[in-house]
């Protein structure tokens, strides 16, 4: 397969650039005027919606730059090994997260603001310096880094929703704009920077990530001050034993059901993410479908958002279940037809259920964890979900690039997990 020239994927990217600008711009009008509405602009929820919008850019641009160094670049068989290191690489420091990030967090709460601040910019730091290595070995420890600081500050953002959250809007509609604010400025930066990729090269894209990252370090230092403030002391100190005990049980009961449900449907994501990246191009797949798998996903997850903002906070474990169960019926259909539409309903299907299981997880965590606790069920949660990614990734390394077998495999998955999350919501009733 010859290489495009360079006038050809200026013109292609030139087009895509029209279409990105257009849709962008509409949708970043909604995201600001949602972000503003019901007293958020007072709270403090549109300043992290800002935050998180720079946040989910540059770490889309990160991924761009990423794909098209360790994947699309090289044979697809070099292009697995390179894969499977980086995923052994980035299992090994999120032991950290449990003993260190949340624990340090919980003791010092009022460095909230700090970490979300250090955790970006510091990102912004990396990704410049990764764009000169992107030859080199020393790609792989730094782009190791900038993955675990993308994880804590998740972490530090997830303990500072309750703090930013209008008096007006429950927890899972606070998440909900945080996320339509992501995934909006996360699909446009993807796309821009894919052309951006085409034309010069991967280096300039994580130059531009790493502008937006600092950009978004320098945002979370001005967040209002009651971001590093408790929420409820006395909440926190239960004087009887007992009451702590049942508390606790009660806790674990609620977090755990929507828990499993998350992890099963993060290890489906990454099992697809690797799998049908390894597919689509094994068999050449126009590039058409290829798009629309990936449009799919994020229209998926912005669905998945507008769902969850409207069902009620308390039901976080039928809305795990339910989400759970959305994607078995169309990837068992591509297992059994191999049809391209139905990858691409497999696709808006994972992105709804990723959506909603992570609304549930986050309301079961902000509803039932003390706040004096709440830095390290984030971490572990968040732990977790990347361990559980980079397992389904794992498995579809060593997967035959048959349509039947991974998606036979995706289907599985999350069976397994709607079992156990079953019977963790039996349990606690």
């Amino acid at each position: 397969m010859s290489a495009p020239s360079p006038s050809r994927g200026l013109q292609a990217a030139r087009r895509a650039g029209g279409t990105v600008r257009s849709a962008v711009t509409g949708s970043s009008r909604r995201v600001q005027a949602a972000a503003r509405a019901d007293g958020a602009d007072r709270s403090g929820l549109s300043a992290l919606i800002s935050v998180h919008a720079l946040h989910a850019a540059g770490d889309a641009l990160v991924a761009v730059a990423l794909a098209g160094t360790l994947f699309f670049s090289v044979p697809i068989g070099e292009a697995r090994s390179r894969v499977a290191l980086y995923l052994v690489l980035t299992m090994l420091p999120f032991s950290l997260l449990i003993p260190v990030a949340g624990p340090l967090l919980d003791r010092f709460p009022h460095g909230r603001r700090t970490v979300l601040a250090v955790t970006t910019g510091g990102r912004g730091l990396l990704t410049w310096v990764m764009a000169g290595v992107l030859a080199g070995l020393a790609l792989y420890p730094l782009a190791l880094v900038v993955l675990v600081l993308s994880r804590a500050y998740g972490v530090a953002r997830a303990a500072a929703v309750p703090r930013v959250r209008p008096p007006a809007v429950g927890l899972v509609s606070t998440n909900a704009r945080l996320n339509v604010a992501a995934v909006t400025a996360g699909a446009g930066a993807a796309a821009i920077g894919a052309g951006i990729s085409a034309v010069a090269g991967s280096g300039l894209v994580l130059q531009l990530a790493s502008v937006l990252l600092l950009l978004g370090g320098v945002l979370a230092l001005r967040l209002p001050e009651h971001v590093d403030e408790p929420i409820d002391r006395a909440a926190d100190a239960p004087s009887l034993t007992a009451v702590v005990r049942f508390r606790l049980s009660r806790t674990a009961a609620a977090v755990t059901g929507p828990l499993a449900a998350a992890l099963g449907l993060r290890a489906v994501a990454g099992l697809l993410t690797i799998f049908l990246a390894f597919l689509l191009r094994a068999e050449s797949a126009p590039g058409l479908l290829v798009g629309a798998v990936v449009a799919a996903a994020a229209l998926g997850q912005l669905a998945g958002t507008g769902a969850a903002a409207r069902l009620p906070e308390k039901r976080a474990r039928a809305l795990s279940l339910v989400a759970l169960a959305l994607p078995v019926l169309p990837c068992l259909l591509v297992a059994v037809t191999g049809s391209g539409l139905w990858v691409v309903a497999s696709a808006g299907a994972v992105g709804v259920s990723i959506s909603l299981s992570r609304f549930a997880l986050d309301a079961a965590v902000q509803q039932h964890v003390t706040p004096r606790s709440i830095s390290t069920a984030f971490a572990r949660s968040e732990t977790g979900l990347q361990l559980a990614w980079v397992g389904g990734g794992a498995i579809a390394l060593v997967l035959p690039t048959s349509a039947s077998v991974g998606f036979t495999v995706a289907v599985l998955l999350p069976v397994l997990a709607l079992v156990l999350a079953r019977q963790l919501a039996v349990r606690s009733r």
